[in-house]
């Protein structure tokens, strides 16, 4: 048995803050970097590293469903993932793009904020103060967040009616809302959304998630950009590393209308998601930068992948790709600090991937029992279609093998 390291389970947190229209319902939440749950705070070093962090913490970690149902979320955008060639890789109808205030009305920045607008991305722009040299932006945006305290309660009728005469159908947010008097006024202005704590402070959702390894995250960073490359290839990739298979179907699962789909392969998920996507998803894991890892932990599960995957094709079964997906994931309970099938619940696998690694059933389960028995020193338990106990022993052999070659090859 392998026991749980628990150095190896990362506790992921992300700041929510609601957003609520002119008659107090529920509009949406604003999704914001925090780096622990003793406190609503954070310090933020990196705006580029914060974003990317939020993101992967709640489309792969949490999962955005659990963090804002079908209401609409605010993700802050830096002008670096602004002006990314692949940025549109969060669903349309409920992602909205905040554009955080550094960012400056620059040709190249109104160029990709109306390309994200041609394909149907709600824009906001962050902490805004009326100046003619945003008008590009204003008249691009969707949404504008005012902070009425920045701004002053004289200043603010002049403040918005400047915006408005340049977009007169543009709604605005008042942040900071900190009193009902403030709330009542902005109401008067005509402000259509409000945040702030006279509201409700931001609440911290805490998580659990797999720590990546920054070198196959390197690794695969250089491969989805090689015009050479084939998704083939970027699966196997991917595939030698449970946290970044995980993550890719958490992400894959996130977008609508793939929430009930299975996924029998990890190229299966990496055909679905695209190129363009992956390109981005990838960039994103290297800013989030995490990379504490168990390596032992993570060998195992190599090892396990690439014994039943050897089973397979002596056996000469279909889907072999699967049957490594299972060994993969085996590890998987261990990892993430939770029983098998709470972690099945929520992943968009084939029903028989999940059978094998809840109930060691099928083919694929019985194939993960052989390498079970071996790890525990019963190899003379070890039974699968017609072989014997020394051939499913020597392909035990070649799969720590490969592992070894493989971490190696990872690890230049």
């Amino acid at each position: 048995m392998i026991d749980k390291p628990q150095q190896q389970l990362l506790d992921v947190y992300v700041g929510r803050q609601p957003i609520f229209n002119r008659e107090m319902h529920l509009y949406a939440y604003e999704l914001l970097f925090r780096d622990g749950d003793g406190h609503n705070a954070a310090s933020v070093t990196a705006e580029d590293s914060a974003t990317a962090q939020v993101i992967v913490n709640a489309f792969a970690e949490i999962g955005l469903s659990n963090l804002v149902g079908q209401q609409k979320a605010f993700l802050n955008f830096t002008e670096q993932f602004l002006l990314a060639e692949n940025n549109s890789i969060f669903p349309i109808n409920q992602v909205v793009i905040e554009l955080l205030e550094t960012i400056q009305p620059t040709p190249a920045v109104i160029s990709a904020v109306h390309r994200l607008r041609e394909k149907g991305y709600t824009i906001a722009l962050d902490d805004f103060f009326y100046s003619d040299e945003f008008k590009p932006l204003i008249a691009l945006a969707n949404i504008i967040k005012i902070d009425i305290l920045a701004v002053g309660v004289r200043q603010l009728p002049q403040h918005v009616q400047a915006i408005r005469a340049t977009n007169a159908s543009v709604r605005l947010l008042a942040e900071k809302v900190e009193t009902q008097a403030q709330f009542e006024l902005c109401k008067a202005l005509g402000m259509d959304y409000f945040q702030g704590y006279f509201f409700a402070r931001p609440q911290v959702v805490k998580g659990h998630g797999l720590a990546n390894n920054k070198l196959a995250i390197l690794n695969l960073l250089a491969s989805v950009y090689d015009p050479d490359i084939d998704m083939g290839a970027l699966a196997e990739i991917i595939g030698h590393d449970v946290g970044l298979s995980h993550k890719l179907l958490a992400f894959v699962r996130s977008y609508p209308g793939n929430e009930s789909i299975q996924i029998n392969s990890i190229k299966d998920a990496v055909l679905r998601f695209g190129l363009q996507k992956l390109q981005s998803w990838v960039s994103i894991l290297v800013l989030a930068g995490q990379d504490n890892k168990t390596p032992e932990l993570f060998k195992t599960a190599l090892i396990r992948a690439r014994f039943v995957q050897l089973l397979a094709e002596d056996a000469a079964l279909p889907q072999r790709e699967s049957f490594f997906m299972v060994g993969l994931f085996s590890c998987l309970d261990a990892l993430m600090d939770a029983d098998m099938p709470t972690l099945m619940a929520s992943m968009p696998l084939h029903e028989s991937i999940k059978r094998a690694l809840i109930d060691k059933t099928g083919l694929m389960g019985e194939a993960l029992n052989c390498v079970l028995a071996i790890e525990q020193g019963k190899i003379e338990q070890t039974v699968f279609m017609q072989m014997n106990a020394g051939e499913i022993s020597s392909y035990y052999m070649q799969a720590m093998w490969w592992t070894t070659i493989t971490c190696a090859k990872l690890s230049k």
